[in-house]
């Protein structure tokens, strides 16, 4: 049933058992998620990491024709500085300050709204919720109605509260409860010939990579919400059908697009390494009718591929993955091919959903390393230390404390990952790398004194 008309998006937690705090093997973690609901645990200590408000942020300043404002205090408005590197955006915040956290902040808001009004001509202004603006309970919705006929455009007010979960990923969610709820036409009488694309979290490469192969085969499409217009998330309701990128960010659009829309979800792996990719292409050929055209291609590419990938580029080096749990098997796989030892890998969170991804790694020995967890590289430096990984591979920044435990970096910041490029592109990092080891090892950020404790020591089971 859809929760569309919920006030927004329920947390991970509450909707899917979403559990961010494990530190132990694969074995143990495929035992613990296996039961209806996913016991939780906590963290006694806790490094800095991402909340939901940043990752709500980060996808909607990547659409055009949209104005952003960060309604809290100006050290939330810092979320736009990592978006520094983008062309042409700005955002604003309504810089709410102690006496407004009391009195209240509409007035703040009201300004902040008629100017991004008058400076950008949006057609649409989204509101980013932050803690301040949670924890004083402003009415914003009494400034959204007041204001959306005097400018004449959609306001839409993003419910992010900062604290309230500790699964990030929860940020797409009430992202896209707010879209399909306020922006996505409910007019659809007719049906275009597109797929959309769903993107959260994906580079611009990796979403060009994928493009690029949806030309080659002559499939129209349209990729949303990331890197979309407004107009194309209006149009997401009348496409011929959805595909998922990362299916544990955008499955809840897909579903939704498909209960409230009627649009076919067509359900697959991400993209990534030859068979991932494969996969990804066969399940769309099967919709749409195109196997042969779809398998000729995979044949000329993998053909092509063939004479620069060498099987065993690897030889026998250790390799511990930092990425999301969808992602995880098929890097694990790739990098088995390749001749390499997956010893470990850690991700955000497992919930009932995504713990599927768990059954996807039995090629992996059973006391392979789990971590699950959000941020936490003392955690991962802990293992790195006791397992002398070769090659630390992560989708996340601040990996630098890899290269002090002996471990060299393979980062797929602003690289491309998916389709058969990405599989290029990740062996010719391997090569790059491979007899680094050691040879800019500094010293350790962490004690030996904690690098001699077990991993799990501040993992703790939750006491109702």
């Amino acid at each position: 049933m859809s929760s569309i008309d919920d006030r927004k998006a329920l947390t991970r937690e509450k909707r899917l058992s979403s559990l961010s705090h494990f530190h132990g093997t694969l074995e143990g973690l495929i035992d613990e998620t296996s039961g209806e609901e996913i016991k939780q645990r906590i963290r006694t200590f806790s490094q800095i990491h991402d909340d939901e408000t940043i990752y709500a942020f980060d996808v909607l300043s990547k659409i055009e024709d949209a104005a952003i404002i960060v309604n809290g205090s100006v050290g939330c408005g810092a979320l736009g500085i990592s978006q520094s590197n983008v062309k042409d955006f700005s955002w604003y915040s309504t810089n709410l300050v102690e006496r407004d956290t009391i009195l209240g902040g509409d007035d703040k808001l009201r300004e902040a709204i008629l100017r991004a009004y008058e400076e950008k001509h949006p057609k649409v202004i989204l509101i980013i919720g932050t803690p301040v603006v949670a924890i004083n309970n402003d009415d914003i919705n009494s400034v959204i109605l007041e204001l959306e006929d005097e400018i004449g455009i959609p306001i839409i007010s993003i419910y992010t509260d900062g604290f309230k979960t500790k699964t990030p990923v929860t940020g797409y969610d009430i992202v896209t409860h707010s879209l399909l709820k306020y922006l996505i036409s409910k007019n659809v009488e007719l049906k275009d010939n597109f797929i959309n694309i769903i993107s959260f979290s994906e580079d611009i490469e990796d979403v060009a990579a994928i493009a690029e192969i949806f030309h080659e085969l002559d499939i129209k499409f349209q990729v949303i919400p990331r890197f979309s217009s407004v107009d194309e998330i209006r149009r997401a309701s009348r496409a011929r059908a959805s595909v998922v990128l990362n299916p544990e960010e955008g499955d809840y659009l897909a579903r939704e697009l498909e209960e409230l829309y009627e649009i076919p979800y067509i359900e697959t792996e991400a993209p990534i390494g030859f068979r991932g990719t494969k996969n990804f292409l066969l399940k769309i050929a099967a919709f749409l009718n195109i196997e042969q055209e779809v398998v000729d291609y995979i044949e000329k590419v993998e053909s092509e591929l063939a004479q620069a990938v060498v099987k065993d580029v690897l030889g026998d080096r250790k390799i511990f993955i930092d990425a999301s749990l969808s992602r995880v098997p098929a890097y694990a796989r790739l990098f088995t091919n390749l001749g390499g030892e997956v010893v470990g890998f850690s991700s955000p969170f497992v919930d009932l959903e995504n713990r599927k991804q768990l059954k996807r790694l039995d090629f992996l020995q059973k006391n392979t390393v789990a971590i699950i967890g959000n941020g936490q590289q003392f955690e991962k430096a802990n293992e790195l230390s006791k397992n002398q990984i070769d090659i630390f591979f992560s989708e996340n920044s601040g990996s630098s404390f890899a290269t002090d435990e002996g471990a060299v970096v393979i980062s797929t910041k602003n690289k491309v990952t998916y389709g058969f490029k990405g599989v290029e592109v990740i062996v010719n990092s391997i090569r790059k790398v491979i007899g680094f080891q050691n040879k800019y090892r500094q010293n350790s950020s962490y004690k030996d004194s904690w690098k001699k404790r077990s991993g799990n020591w501040y993992v703790k089971q939750e006491v109702s």
